[in-house]
């Protein structure tokens, strides 16, 4: 069972993972390759716009500077004749020494003038270049290239230059968003099936990293049980205490909503509260009669021996609040002074299952007192000691749990924590 929780964890966190790397790397991916095609596309509008203009202005007639009025005017009107039958907005040539010599426009040259990355005209010197100068622009989805194109006769002598808006058609528009969508589709397809591929590998790789983690989960519960029990032998003859005491503490803290996380710390806290005695003499530890105030002060000092102890290890570094704190009284009155919330709130849920189990226990100095008297402590102490709400949870649930377990043999008891610890670990 705890194989399989632990491999249905993995593939959940290696499932989230793989789809988040899926999603960034889509994103990524479908970026660059954004910016490549448009960079195609470019060049593609870009020779189709050159292309036609060039088939349009092949008559060098247009760059002479000596027409008559007539052949001015028949050229000029084959130019308007090019604006209106093709996809040019607007059209100007200049001299090579940029000198105006024809312009012609659209009807939809105002709507283009209007987009903030339009050239004005007075900017334009600045693209009278030896190459190609252009700018890419949208309006309402569709490309437009405004372009300054240098003509050079077949000596390589530039003999003017040639400006338009060339506006792309609805065929090139559409291989254009077929050619942007198949790439970015592409991409994230490749990097799915990627990713589909990887899945079962990784998986396969962690294979005998699930059974070493599912292990080591094993052993260190083993060892909290172990330590837990080695402390709780140095008071009596078995085991009860610990048991008991876990289970008490981890059904109040289920009763009172606690997350997995916090049922853990509680846990690992219940097993270890009293890991600290190990630096406790016997003689004071196991004394049959009332303690003096040095070998109380002594006693006291358990909790900061639990701390040097579990404080090492990160794995027991949980179980601090409990093991520090559980001595506290919700007044202020216990060993360091800390009350009311300021005490670790697993702390108060356990010093409440460890007073009434050790009231309901036979110790070294006293018998076990029945359940009525140490309910009837508890309450008399209640917001003295212990935190009122939680008690007021805890009797609700008391009468039953200590029926079960109060007198419940060790293997009982060992076999009840043992499945609370599989709910939780």
């Amino acid at each position: 069972m705890k194989r399989v929780a632990v491999t249905r964890n993995i593939h959940r966190r290696l499932i989230t993972r793989l789809l988040l790397g899926w999603v960034v790397l889509s994103i990524v991916l479908g970026a660059v390759v954004y910016f490549i095609k448009i960079a195609e596309i470019d060049d593609r509008v870009t020779d189709l716009a050159i292309s036609e203009s060039l088939l349009i202005i092949k008559d060098k007639r247009y760059f002479s500077t000596h027409l008559s009025e007539a052949d001015y005017n028949l050229l000029r009107q084959n130019l308007r004749q090019h604006i209106e039958d093709g996809n040019f907005i607007v059209l100007e040539l200049y001299t090579s020494e940029h000198k105006k010599l024809f312009e012609v426009s659209s009807e939809d040259k105002s709507a283009v003038e209007a987009h903030d990355k339009y050239i004005e005209p007075k900017e334009k010197p600045v693209h009278f270049a030896d190459k190609l100068t252009y700018v890419r622009f949208f309006i309402h989805g569709r490309i437009y290239l405004q372009f300054v194109v240098p003509l050079f006769d077949s000596n390589k002598k530039k003999y003017g230059y040639l400006e338009g808006i060339y506006r792309t058609d609805n065929e090139a528009m559409r291989d254009i968003k077929n050619i942007l969508i198949g790439s970015l589709l592409l991409v994230v397809v490749t990097v799915l099936v990627t990713v589909a591929i990887f899945y079962p590998i990784i998986m396969s790789m962690n294979k005998d990293l699930i059974k070493l983690t599912v292990d080591l989960s094993i052993s260190n519960i083993g060892m909290l049980e172990a330590l837990g029990s080695a402390i709780a032998k140095r008071d009596s003859d078995t085991n009860s205490h610990n048991y008991r005491v876990t289970i008490y503490a981890v059904t109040l803290g289920a009763a009172l909503g606690l997350k997995d996380d916090e049922m853990r710390s509680l846990i690992k806290g219940s097993f270890l509260h009293d890991i600290g005695k190990i630096a406790i003499s016997d003689n004071v530890l196991l004394k049959p009669s009332k303690l003096t105030k040095d070998e109380f002060e002594h006693m006291k000092n358990h909790t900061i021996h639990g701390l040097d102890i579990v404080g090492r290890y990160a794995w027991l570094r949980e179980a601090i609040d409990v093991v520090v704190y559980h001595h506290e009284k919700y007044d202020g009155s216990g060993y360091s002074g800390l009350k009311g919330e300021d005490i670790p709130f697993n702390a108060r849920v356990f010093a409440i299952a460890d007073v009434f189990d050790a009231l309901t226990s036979k110790r070294p100095y006293k018998e076990p007192y029945s359940y009525e008297k140490a309910i009837g402590i508890l309450k008399e102490n209640s917001g003295k000691h212990f935190d009122a709400g939680l008690l007021d949870v805890f009797i609700d649930l008391s009468i039953e749990l200590f029926e079960k377990m109060g007198n419940a043999d060790d293997e009982i008891l060992e076999k009840t924590l043992a499945e609370l610890i599989r709910k939780y670990f």
